[in-house]
């Protein structure tokens, strides 16, 4: 009896494994906070990677994005990944994202000086001038107020007509 009570317990013992990763950031522009910023070299190679992710239970899409690329970037053993374009496709509620970039590793970590300044201010107006082709652009709205204030007018003329009628 002892026996068959063991190893009831043992079977209806379930091992659950579980990964996750997180990163850390930190915010260091705000009121006081000075800091002299630092400059780091960007290796990018030449050839692309890829990574995919596929999550259930009908999963944000970006969340699933986030998890192809981390896939790229473990596969690349790189840094971050440089023009990621992404491909998603959607069936039931499952949710699979492909994505493909140029992976980057950065290198040279130094405090800015001087004669970089003129760099830093040229990558600022480009990063000022980036258009993301894959960005959804807002539509105009439509005017759906004049729309209603057609109906309610057509909809009292029509009403008129009907009780002129009936006089």
């Amino acid at each position: 009896m002892l026996t068959l009570s063991a190893s009831a317990f043992l079977m209806s013992c379930a091992v659950s494994k579980s990964k996750t990763s997180t990163s850390k950031t930190m915010d260091i522009y705000g009121a006081g906070v000075i800091h002299k910023p630092v400059l780091v070299d960007l290796d990018v190679k030449e050839t692309k990677v890829s990574g995919v992710a596929t999550l259930s239970d009908n999963p944000a899409l970006d969340l699933v994005k986030q998890h192809a690329v981390a896939d790229a970037i473990k596969k690349a053993s790189c840094d971050v990944l440089v023009a990621p374009t992404y491909l998603t496709e959607t069936t039931g509620d499952r949710v699979t994202a492909t994505v493909t970039g140029f992976p980057g590793t950065y290198k040279n970590f130094r405090s800015i000086k001087a004669e970089d300044v003129p760099l830093v201010q040229v990558g600022l107006t480009q990063v000022a001038k980036v258009h993301e082709p894959g960005a959804v652009v807002q539509k105009k709205k439509k005017k759906v107020g004049l729309i209603i204030v057609g109906a309610i007018v057509g909809a009292v003329a029509i009403g008129a007509l009907v009780v002129a009628k009936a006089l």
